[in-house]
């Protein structure tokens, strides 16, 4: 698990470079992705983790093309924390081809990134039943 999650850090400080929401994650000292049943708020499962190489490596998922906001629902939600405060809340979608995405507020302006085959790969990974790192 904390090899994977090391694996996610490397991947994210390689792939961010000095964007703007690298800079504000590099702050963060944990995470926590929650998976919902489909079109549903009901919890199918939730993973956490504060290693540094995993934070790293879900943060720079986010760092993917600028795309339309879609209007398809959400798989689940991530929030970056500091701390024990919220840092970053977002939601997701991995599940259907043409409408994955993150959304998340950056500086209060809405962003919608494109979401990478390695992060849907990561995410079916992980709900699953593999750990983080």
């Amino acid at each position: 698990m904390r090899i994977l999650f090391c694996l996610l850090v490397v991947s994210f400080f390689s792939s961010c470079g000095g964007s703007a929401i690298s800079k504000k994650l590099a702050a963060c000292d944990s995470l926590v992705i929650t998976f919902n049943y489909p079109m549903s708020d009901s919890v199918i499962k939730t993973v956490s983790s504060n290693e540094k190489k995993a934070l790293t490596k879900v943060a720079g998922f986010l760092s993917g093309k600028k795309t339309e906001q879609f209007k398809c629902g959400y798989d689940g939600n991530i929030v970056f924390y500091k701390k024990g405060q919220i840092l970053l809340p977002l939601v997701f979608k991995y599940t259907e081809e043409g409408c994955r995405h993150f959304l998340f507020d950056m500086d209060n302006k809405v962003m919608s990134t494109e979401m990478s085959n390695e992060a849907v790969d990561f995410f079916k990974s992980l709900l699953a039943g593999n750990g983080v790192n």
